[in-house]
Parts: C-alpha cells; structure tokens; sequence
C-alpha cells in the first residue's frame, strides 16, 4: 500500500491546466491490486469556484477560501479509507457527508 502521507496532488497545477481531481477509485481499476488512481475531470467551469462548488454541492458547508484544498484532500483521504474498511469502492458523496459528520464537525 502507498504510504498516504506521500500522496500528493498538486490542486493549484491542474486547474491551472483546466483540470480537477473529483474523485479517488480503489480497486476497480485494472492498475494493480493495492494502487489508486485519480479520476480527473475537466473543468469547464470557473476553474477558481470549482472546489468551493463541488464541497458546498455534497456537504451544504460554506468552506473558507483557504481551507478548500484541505479539506478536499482530507475528504479524498477518509473516501481512501473507508474503502479499505469497507472493502469496496465507495461515492466520494458519501465519503464527504461521513467526513464531516465524523472528523470535520468534531474539530
């Protein structure tokens, strides 16, 4: 398994470039048994309010401008998670609302 402390995607370049990380697939894919791989999506929207969107979309939660990567990267990390828990894959809706009804909300 990857370590996840060393997984990083770098948010700020792919928008840049008209593209978003959406969602995190376990399993499902033909890489190999234990990788993941990102869906990436093109943005067709503002590339600056796509992630302010999409989190308010999923959790109804007014996230802080400076706080949006982290907690997206944290709600990809916990969907990571609950796949290996659950052993299957997992929408990254249901990842988000357990996220914040797990960890965010009890900060």
């Amino acid at each position: 398994m990857p370590n996840m402390e060393d997984f990083q995607v770098n948010y700020d370049n792919l928008l840049k470039l008209g593209y978003a990380v959406i969602d995190v697939r376990y399993k499902e894919y033909d890489v190999c048994f234990d990788s993941y791989k990102l869906v990436i999506g093109r943005v067709d929207s503002d590339r600056d309010s796509f992630y302010t969107e999409m989190l308010k979309m999923y959790t109804t939660i007014d996230f802080k401008p400076n706080e949006i990567y982290d907690i997206w990267t944290e709600i990809l990390m916990h969907k990571i998670k609950m796949c290996q828990v659950l052993n299957r894959d997992i929408a990254i809706k249901v990842a988000a609302l357990d996220y914040i009804e797990t960890v965010y909300k009890a900060r």
